[in-house]
């Protein structure tokens, strides 16, 4: 289940295969740390594991409850 009661944060990040400007939505917590500098790093996947970020929003729990009531009622799209 991908939803949880974890919080979630928009990353704006520099994209580690593009070098670009991305914004990854609904990161989980536990996928952002702080390293010894004091700045916010991005655990992407198994590769890239200390990706620069540039700005942390935290998700709003009225859209993180819109998203899930939309699931409920309407499924995903790989069922």
């Amino acid at each position: 289940n991908i939803m949880t009661n974890q919080k979630q944060f928009d990353v704006l990040a520099i994209h580690p295969t593009t070098g670009r400007e991305t914004t990854f939505r609904s990161v989980s917590a536990d996928s952002l740390f702080t390293n010894e500098h004091g700045e916010t790093r991005y655990r992407y996947n198994h590769h890239y594991t200390d990706v620069e970020t540039i700005s942390v929003t935290e998700v709003p729990q009225t859209r993180r409850d819109a998203i899930a009531a939309y699931f409920k009622r309407y499924g995903t799209a790989n069922e």
